[in-house]
């Protein structure tokens, strides 16, 4: 029996969180997103859309009185703190009945783990990330690498794919890595979770080049949905003295370009500036559906069933 595969928004913003009422519509929590297949969970980034995250995973799982642990999986596509500052709220890192697997990139010569103890360590943070209850497991990752999940099992297996000998079937979740290198000063990873011969891709933090980045267009070729940056307005990433070209972000018409020679069925534009208001995301999105029509600009709450 195929399992239900879902996708919700629960932080769709970059830089820094913006509460407030120019923000209610589209949300003002910086970028998280989990993808749900069965028992399997994975969360990819943890900004502070995360907090309600894990608040939510926390009230269902004692709601349902299950016996089995919360498994959970992180993933990080880079450890910029708009992309982690949440973590330290997530209601499940401080549950003994979770086991929660963390994936994410090597940092400057510096190992997933140590990054993120760094950011809970004292005067930062009260309580250290090791004290936390919850059982914890922290993988360095690459692009020589898949993590699999044979369905109903919600644990990851790490493989590298060179190396390791492994079988996908058709109830096996794949996730794949790419490395782009766009966005300053270490690059970022964009994320492909395939199960059932669908396909979503995961692309913060990315920023175009001279027809199109390739790599991406590459790696989201036919997915049923494309997350895509676009934190930028065209104005934005042009206008003198202070032009926004470089910093690694995207406008949408090169998120929509990415869509059109990718051939991807859906487009999301996430990863919106903190400046900007419900009403100019709303007239955006109006705007740019004339380019592509199957688009959204991403908001709080927003969920795709793909089939």
């Amino acid at each position: 029996m195929k399992e239900e595969f879902t996708v919700t928004f629960w932080g769709v913003r970059g830089s820094y969180p913006v509460p407030g009422k120019n923000t209610l519509h589209y949300g003002g929590s910086t970028t998280c997103i989990d993808v749900t297949i069965g028992k399997v969970t994975i969360i990819i980034d943890a900004g502070t859309g995360i907090i309600n995250l894990g608040n939510t995973l926390a009230a269902n799982y004692f709601k349902e009185g299950s016996k089995e642990a919360l498994n959970l999986t992180v993933l990080f596509t880079h450890l910029h703190h708009d992309h982690t500052q949440g973590l330290p709220f997530f209601t499940p890192l401080y549950l003994g009945q979770s086991k929660l697997y963390f994936f994410g990139p090597l940092e400057f010569g510096e190992e997933l783990r140590t990054v993120l103890e760094r950011s809970m360590t004292p005067p930062n943070f009260p309580v250290d990330l090791q004290s936390a209850s919850s059982i914890k497991r922290f993988e360095t990752i690459g692009e020589n690498h898949l993590i699999l999940y044979q369905l109903p099992d919600p644990k990851p297996n790490l493989i590298n794919k060179f190396h390791d000998t492994y079988k996908i079937t058709d109830s096996t979740v794949v996730v794949k890595v790419m490395k782009d290198f766009s966005h300053p000063a270490n690059g970022v990873f964009v994320y492909r979770v395939e199960y059932g011969g669908k396909a979503i891709v995961f692309a913060t933090d990315v920023e175009g080049y001279l027809f199109g980045n390739f790599k991406v267009i590459s790696f989201a070729e036919n997915a049923d949905l494309l997350i895509h940056d676009a934190q930028y307005t065209r104005e934005q990433y042009t206008a003198l003295p202070t032009p926004r070209q470089g910093f690694g972000h995207s406008i949408p018409d090169m998120a929509i370009e990415v869509a059109k020679k990718a051939g991807v069925k859906t487009l999301v534009m996430t990863h919106h500036d903190p400046a900007a208001t419900d009403t100019q995301l709303k007239r955006n999105q109006t705007k740019y559906k004339r380019r592509f029509s199957n688009l959204f600009f991403a908001r709080e709450g927003l969920s795709f069933h793909i089939s």
